[in-house]
This record gives structure tokens, sequence and C-alpha cells, in this order.
């Protein structure tokens, strides 16, 4: 008996240590190996492919600092998605400090990291550190506080915002982007709908640096990673154009956009012929397209949703671009350079050349004077012997697409993104840039009301007497 005792005493424990063991094994491999799911309609919680892109790319530890309290508006949000990236990335050290229960660690936090405003996240890295308040991660709708309504979660920024942030500490040196000025181009400061403040803006949220310069002394600026030329409505002197030359022979990297010629105060830039030498031809047309014809939009309003192979345009598969006004800008064969077209019209498109026509309202149609469709609206073009540190230029036959107006428009805001991103050599930061989150609301009637609190109050209750019953009956019996 003793034995018998014993040995089953000696199994049960072994049994017993098994499963702890099993049961252990099995935490550890789903703590090691998981799967997240997003199941939000607008994937708010989804990391965009820019976003995985740069985490790839992050080989140093960065600090992620959460000073919030549970509390906080968007606190929930905020977890959630710096859950992700740290899921994504091992570098990233994520910590939640709750100034209410932690003060003592608040305040050194808060004091190592030089915080002064409360929920705020912040990144470090390197010692350079990186500041994201609550008011920079959201955008809220206040319309109905004059009928005395609370202000409504528009868009949750906290992608955009910690990606910009981590890029800005892992990331020493910030690219300087300089906007050429002194011919009518569009200006980055400009508020207007013709303004190009929402691109400054999120250029230096991608953490690039923005300024303006003038050519006109004959130079270009020493420190200058990236010249835009946007919209020219003057043409550029000759000195002008050596400066330009100079610049891109020795490596520069350039962004133009050049709108059609439809006269007026509007003259030709003199840039048809500089670019032609590095691969580019800019045609001397207004390209339409009645296969891609808008509603509510002029006939000469473009939208492009045939992108060829080239790392500006890779990760825009399924997006459009929309261009009110383009002429066309293909690729053409020029030494020691090599040039993409980027994309294209639908093949019934066609680049007009008889604008005046257009003006004047008459009759046209597609002749053989006529670019032929599809018709290419942007060309990337590269120095063919110095990949790594020689010349860039990405051409766009059309500049509205980047201004206040339009840049929210199906894909502009991504297409000129990634090609200010390849034009600096960050390709790590080419994708889709973050999703805003849709607001959904559930209105109910009254009816609805009624019947929501009839069954949470009585039909649940109800129904757990009556199942209560049954198996008190079938059990008496």
């Amino acid at each position: 008996m003793q034995r018998e005792k014993a040995l089953r005493v000696s199994s049960t424990a072994v049994a017993t240590l098994l499963v702890v063991a099993l049961v252990g094994m099995i935490n550890w491999l789903g703590y090691r190996h998981y799967l997240r799911s997003d199941w939000t309609k607008s994937q708010v919680y989804s990391l965009s492919d820019k976003t995985k892109s740069i985490l790839k790319t992050v080989n140093t530890d960065v600090a992620v600092v959460v000073f919030m309290t549970p509390a906080t508006p968007l606190f929930t949000e905020t977890k959630e998605l710096l859950s992700r990236y740290a899921g994504a990335c091992r570098h990233l050290k994520v910590e939640f400090i709750d100034p209410d229960r932690d003060p003592l660690r608040t305040q050194q936090l808060a004091k190592q990291y030089g915080v002064a405003a409360a929920n705020t996240v912040v990144f470090a890295a390197g010692g350079r550190t990186k500041y994201v308040t609550s008011d920079q991660l959201a955008e809220y709708d206040y319309s109905g506080m004059q009928f005395g309504q609370g202000p409504k979660l528009k868009s949750y920024k906290g992608e955009e915002q910690f990606t910009s942030a981590i890029l800005g500490v892992v990331n020493p040196k910030v690219p300087k982007v300089y906007f050429v000025t002194g011919h009518g181009e569009l200006d980055p400061e400009g508020f207007e709908a013709e303004g190009l403040s929402q691109l400054k803006t999120a250029l230096e949220r991608d953490n690039l640096a923005v300024e303006k310069t003038a050519l006109l002394s004959g130079s270009v600026p020493g420190d200058c990673d990236l010249l835009v030329i946007a919209g020219p409505q003057a043409p550029y002197t000759a000195a002008e154009i050596t400066a330009l030359r100079g610049y891109l022979d020795h490596g520069g990297r350039a962004l133009v956009l050049l709108d059609p010629v439809l006269g007026g105060r509007q003259r030709p830039s003199g840039l048809e012929e500089f670019l032609l030498p590095y691969g580019v031809k800019v045609g001397n047309d207004l390209v339409l397209d009645p296969a891609r014809r808008l509603p509510f939009f002029d006939l000469s309003a473009v939208y492009a949703s045939e992108f060829r192979s080239h790392p500006v345009v890779s990760s825009m598969q399924g997006l459009s671009v929309l261009l009110p006004v383009a002429r066309s800008v293909t690729t053409t064969t020029a030494a020691g350079a090599t040039s993409s077209q980027l994309l294209v019209t639908s093949p019934e498109g066609w680049g007009e050349t008889d604008i005046q026509a257009i003006l004047a309202r008459k009759p046209i149609d597609k002749d053989d004077k006529d670019t032929q469709g599809p018709v290419s609206l942007a060309v990337a073009a590269q120095s063919e012997k110095e990949r790594e540190t020689g010349w860039r230029l990405v051409v766009v036959g059309d500049s509205d697409f980047a201004s206040n107006g339009q840049i929210a428009n199906a894909g502009n805001l991504n297409l000129a993104l990634n090609a200010v991103n390849w034009l600096v050599k960050r390709e790590e930061a080419l994708g889709i840039a973050p999703r805003s989150p849709e607001q959904v609301h559930l209105y109910l009637s009254a009816a609805q009301m009624r019947t929501v609190a009839l069954v949470s109050l009585a039909g649940l209750p109800l129904a757990a007497i009556v199942a209560g019953v049954v198996v008190w009956w079938r059990r008496r019996r």
C-alpha cells in the first residue's frame, strides 16, 4: 500500500510538473511568437509600409517614454499604437509613466528629458530628443460646439508623428531643402490654395529642414541637399542656369515642377532645354485624357493611376495622382544619364499642342502633331556612372498637384514625399503616408433605444432565469 501510494504521489507530482512546464513553454512561445490583428475599419492601428520600412533600418536603441495617465484622452490609442511599434522593432524600448501613481519617477525622467508639458511622448537616442505632445496627436472637429456639443475626434495622427520623431533621433543629419524663388514659383510659406505650406509641414514632419533661396547671385547654397523649383512663371537667367548645371554636375538633387505655358503673364522658364542633357524631355503641350475625366473638374484635369517601375512610385500601386493642369514629361537619350517614366495617362490620353485652341474653347481632337498616348507625366533621372554620389532629378509636368488646394487629393502627397525622399537618398522612408482614422458614429432612434434598453434590462436577465429553471427541472427529473 505504501509503495502504491508513493507511486501515485510521485506520478501526480511528475504530471503536475509536466503540465506546469508545458504551460510555461506555451506562454514562452506565445511571448516570442504571436500574431497581432487590427479589426478597425480604417486600420487605424496597422503600421503603414513607410513606418515598417523605417523601423527595419533602426539599429540603435530608442527610448520611448510616455507621460500619460490611463484617464488621459487618446491614452488607449497611443498605447496600442506604440505596442505595434515595439513589436515591429526590438530596438524600441517603450515605458509608460503615470504621473499620478509614480510622481518620483515622473520627476526624474521629466528632468532627464527636459519635459515641461503634461501628456507628452518622448523619443530619445544618441543624445537627440524629440517630443510629441497631445495636441499633435489628434485633429478635432469643433463645429458642434455652437450647439452645445463637445469636440469630436476627426483624425488620430499618432503614426505620422511617432515615425517622424523616430527618424529625427536615429538620423543625426537633417537634410536641407531649398525652394527657389524669384520667378513666380509657389511659396512654401504661403497658406493660400496656391501655396505650399502643407507640403512644407509634411517635409518638416519627415525630419527635413525647409528654406527659401534665390539663384540670382549665380550660386546654390553650399548646404543644399535638395533644390525644389515649383511652377516658375518667368525665364531663368543665364547665370541661374549655369548655377543649376554646376550644382547638378557636382552631385546635386533637384525636384522640378513645370506647368504648361498657357500665355498671359506666364513665359517659358528656359528649363526645358536645360533638362535635355539629363535625360528629361518636357513637352510644349497640355495633357488631356477623356477616359479619365473627373466630374466637377475641367477637361485639363488628369488623374493617373498607372505607375511604372521605380522606387518613387513602387509603393503607390492602387492609388491615383490628380494633376489639375499638366504637360507631358518623358525620357530621352542623354550621355551619362539614365531616366525612367513614373506615371502615365491612359492610352486614350494625349498631349494637345494647339493650346490656343483650348483656351479659345474651340473643338479639338487628337492628331499627328500631338503627343501620343499613353502620355508620360513625370520622370526620374540620375547619373548613370555614379549612382551613389551622382546627381538625381525628378521632373513633374505640373506644380498644382502639390499645392495646398490639391495635395490632399488621392495620392498627391505620397508622390511628393516619395520623390523628395528618393532624391535625398532616404529610400527607407518611401512608402504610403500614414492614414487618418475614420470616425464612426452610431445613431439610434427613440424606438431603437427602447428596444436596446428592454433587451439589456429585461431580456438578458429573463433569459438567465429561464435557463436556470430549465437546468433545475432537468436535474429534478
